[in-house]
């Protein structure tokens, strides 16, 4: 793995236009730089060239939009956020990573390189969070929901954005993990719309059961019917952390307890 001093090249372009330009490029490998918490010590060794973002103004929150290099920590100390989602995104995000990488890691940074337990992407998926993103080829922004983005070497994700959530939604997160600090060997995030005691519009994402968390989406449904569905949806294997029956018999569990979080949410 490359060091920062093996790098060849360093650029700190001042527009959009100018970073992706160079991210274009073949004949130097060249890849974006936010936080660097993620690229520092897992850079692919045949990176030669960092293009620093922290000049495009991309870190910012307005309302429920979310600039791409914003710091987690930024997120979970802003009041507005904090509260959102009963509290659901600030608890994904202080179990994704420490203070310290809280601190450098980015939102955006955080959602490419997230593993399949990443609690963020998790918690992003069942809240149903759009990107806003910009290709080396195109000259538009695109606005993508996450399920349907795929990360790309010559792209750069802007923005995400969050739904504006009603007093009838509401959302909850659980997972399982060796000890509280570490991250989950599975967890599970919901949102829903309460209607007369029943779950409506339900958005279930699962965590630690592919190689990248996965979301499932119902109109209607009761709790035991929701728990079946989310375990004959998964198909985990056998690892070091847990076996692949225990992490099914644990997304049946966490199903349960956070749809039901949903019927009695804390406020």
């Amino acid at each position: 793995m490359p060091t920062l001093r093996e790098l060849t090249e360093y650029h700190k372009p001042e527009t959009i236009e100018e970073a992706l330009k160079l991210l274009r490029r073949t004949k130097v490998k060249t890849v974006p730089l936010a936080g660097g918490t993620s690229l520092v010590p897992a850079a692919a060794p045949d990176v030669k060239a960092v293009v620093d973002l922290s000049a495009l103004g991309l870190s910012y929150v307005k309302g429920l939009s979310i600039g791409a290099t914003t710091p987690l920590q930024t997120l979970v100390d802003h009041a507005d956020l904090r509260n959102y989602a009963d509290g659901v995104l600030a608890a994904a995000i202080l179990d994704s990573a420490s203070r310290q990488t809280r601190e450098g890691a980015s939102i955006a940074g955080s959602i490419v390189s997230a593993a399949g337990n990443s609690p963020l992407f998790t918690a992003l998926l069942a809240l149903d969070a759009h990107l806003t993103v910009r290709t080396g080829r195109g000259t538009r922004e695109e606005e993508v929901a996450l399920p349907y983005w795929t990360p790309q070497p010559r792209a750069l994700i802007l923005q995400v954005t969050l739904p504006t959530l009603d007093e009838a939604t509401h959302a909850a997160y659980e997972k399982v993990a060796r000890t509280p600090a570490d991250l989950p060997i599975v967890c599970v995030a919901a949102r829903a719309t309460i209607d007369q005691d029943q779950l409506r519009d339900i958005r279930l994402a699962l965590g630690g059961v592919s190689d990248k968390p996965i979301v499932i989406a119902q109109p209607a449904g009761s709790i035991k019917d929701l728990a079946q569905l989310a375990v004959a949806t998964v198909t985990p294997v056998d690892d070091y952390f847990a076996t692949a029956d225990y992490r099914r018999e644990m997304i049946r569990v966490l199903t349960k307890r956070v749809l039901a979080g949903l019927l009695h949410p804390r406020r």
